[in-house]
């Protein structure tokens, strides 16, 4: 049985050294010491990420003022009507042009 890239067999040795080096009075504070370590690493990472999520919501904030300014007062200002196009100039030749229903009528009218 593998654990990574380390077998049962290195492991073991691992742990013997450890036990040797350390005794059996210093490995609980060893591992409390590695534990808190951990903590402190995983609190750090929290407290970054949910320092830069808050830093791209003002962000995104702050670009979408201006934008929904820039909107409102485009909308508050008059529009310059546009010309209209005859309907025949923007239908390629061959190709019958859209009927509006009033003019359909208009035309069976006249027969």
């Amino acid at each position: 049985m593998r654990i990574g890239p380390f077998g049962i067999w290195e492991i073991l040795i691992i742990l013997a050294l450890v036990l040797m080096l350390f005794g059996p009075r210093k490995l609980p504070e060893l591992a409390r010491g590695i534990g808190q370590a951990i903590n402190e690493f995983r609190r750090g990472v929290r407290e970054i990420s949910t320092d830069l999520e808050r830093e791209m919501n003002e962000e995104t904030t702050r670009q979408a003022k201006p934008a929904a300014a820039a909107a409102q007062a485009a909308a508050a200002e008059p529009q310059p009507a546009a010309e209209a196009e005859p309907a025949h100039a923007a239908v390629p030749p061959g190709v019958t042009a859209p009927v509006e229903p009033e003019e359909a009528a208009e035309r069976q009218v006249r027969g």
